[in-house]
């Protein structure tokens, strides 16, 4: 799938907010600004680019909340199509370890970021980029791929902090990503980081209040 392109609204409102002032600064040093030309004028096509550059920011604005409405829907149906079977084959969840694994080496890659280093304070980081990595989801396989990411580095940094322990499940239909309803173990609590990872990425609670809840 080719991606939309994106523009940041933020030039547009500093162009906005350029343009506003023009004319107050033109009509209280006359004679620094825009000197041959009529007030009234400069006035009216100063408004009229502020307008412009306003209602640009706006349309910008207005896609990146789009994209992240739509990316939120395919982040957290990648949450709620995992499913663990009656009955599994020891195999599959060997195979789903071995692909938590795989994303705990490749970490530094996916992360990069964050600089990730499996720390708490690393976990407050990878909070606030929550909102960069939803602009890579485009459709459920994108989102379950950023789905498993933030999930397996919240699962192994509380393994790594705090003494939790991996409990691999497989959903098999998943394929490369059967891992997903995976959770940690510990003093016979349990926490599905993926879940926490779906509910981080819907935006209504930050990372850390989640896990603060917990």
């Amino acid at each position: 799938m080719k991606s939309k392109i994106l523009y940041s609204p933020k030039p547009y409102f500093a162009l906005a907010a350029l343009f506003s002032l023009i004319p107050v600064l033109n009509n209280k040093y006359p004679n620094s600004f825009f000197r041959l030309a009529p007030a009234g004028w400069v006035e009216i096509i100063a408004t009229a680019a502020g307008i412009y550059a306003a209602f640009k920011a706006l349309e910008y604005w207005w896609a990146i909340l789009q994209v992240r409405s739509e990316a939120k829907v395919w982040v957290f149906q990648a949450g709620q199509n995992r499913k663990v079977p009656k009955t599994f084959d020891h195999n599959d969840v060997v195979n789903a370890g071995r692909y938590v694994t795989r994303l705990v080496r490749n970490v530094d890659e996916d992360l990069r970021e964050i600089k990730p280093d499996f720390t708490l304070d690393s976990l407050n980081r990878l909070g606030l980029y929550l909102p960069e990595l939803l602009m890579e989801v485009e459709d459920e396989e994108s989102g379950r791929i950023r789905l498993g990411i933030v999930g397996v580095y919240i699962g192994e940094t509380l393994c790594r902090t705090k003494g939790w322990e991996w409990f691999f499940k497989s959903d098999p239909s998943l394929k490369q990503f059967s891992f997903l309803p995976s959770v940690i173990h510990k003093n016979g609590k349990t926490i599905d980081p993926f879940e926490v990872a779906s509910k981080a990425f819907s935006e209504k609670k930050s990372l850390m209040t989640l896990l603060g809840d917990i």
